[in-house]
């Protein structure tokens, strides 16, 4: 079901893009969503794996060499591919790890070193790989990009420690995060849109060549997420790498690149999504 409405949301934000002039509030939906999330984890040092870090190292490593092979033949193309493989461990794996009958922990661990950890890499990495020729600063993307996070890690804490009882009043939203993401989709789907629309054609060849990359880079994820782990934590393992937090690259994508960029974490979504309800669908069977 969430993925028929996932696919109906991308489908109307490209056949009717009239929510493209709303796309900033994409930035305000994102803090929403981290801080709900942040409010219901909980993490212990002794949840901490070796292969956490492996996960790591290949969700910066790869993007990077993707786009040094191909930024040499196409830039845009390249800069896209960078920014969808980049992004980190999703806020719902968790959720889904749960339903696979998974360690929920071995995803909370995941979700809070990859996406702080890329989330103060991306500053340095944007200027100097993504618009080189333009005046966009370390400054300029590290102040957003910490206050989209920092903003809404703090305030969950401060609920956490001093006021138990809203805290768990508070969680009973997170079963409502997903249509908060679906509302992100389609802002950004529709900015996408509205600038092909604009600025090319929906025939332009980097369309279907951005949709191959995200799903190459879906399949390779999930792959390599359980090839690095031990066998106990194999499903885990792919969820933490393949799953994604594709709101905050959308984000990143629409603020610091360009509106085409978006394309790449919206195929992202539609196709890692797909093969989650596959997983889901082949678990009940068993």
């Amino acid at each position: 079901m969430k993925t028929l409405l996932l696919i109906a949301t991308i489908s109307i934000g490209i056949l009717f893009p009239v929510a493209h002039s709303y796309a900033y509030v994409i930035k305000y939906l994102l803090m929403i969503m981290l801080f709900f999330s942040f409010l219901k984890m909980d993490v212990k040092k002794e949840n901490l794996k070796k292969s956490h870090f492996y996960i790591l190292a290949i969700n910066i490593i790869v993007p990077m060499i993707a786009y040094f092979i191909i930024s040499p033949f196409n830039l845009s193309l390249a800069q896209v591919v960078f920014i969808t493989a980049i992004a980190p461990t999703a806020i719902a794996s968790p959720i889904i790890v749960n339903l696979l009958n998974g360690k929920i922990e071995y995803a909370v661990i995941s979700i809070l070193l990859t996406n702080f950890c890329i989330a103060f890499l991306l500053p340095f990495l944007i200027p100097t790989l993504l618009n080189s020729s333009s005046t966009v600063t370390v400054i300029d993307v590290l102040i957003p990009v910490a206050t989209i996070f920092l903003v809404p890690y703090a305030l969950a804490e401060f609920i956490k420690r001093y006021f138990p009882k809203v805290k768990s009043g508070l969680v009973k939203f997170n079963k409502h995060l997903f249509y908060i993401l679906i509302l992100n989709i389609n802002l950004g789907t529709s900015k996408a849109s509205y600038y092909i629309r604009q600025e090319m054609s929906f025939s332009d060849p980097i369309i279907y060549q951005i949709a191959v990359a995200s799903l190459l880079f879906c399949v390779l994820y999930f792959y390599l997420g359980r090839l690095v782990t031990p066998k106990e934590l194999k499903m885990e393992g792919g969820q933490s790498l393949g799953q994604k937090n594709n709101g905050f690259t959308l984000w990143i994508a629409l603020t610091f690149i360009s509106p085409l960029a978006v394309l790449g974490p919206v195929f992202y979504i539609l196709f890692q999504n797909i093969y989650i309800s596959w997983q889901l669908h082949r678990h009940k069977a068993e």
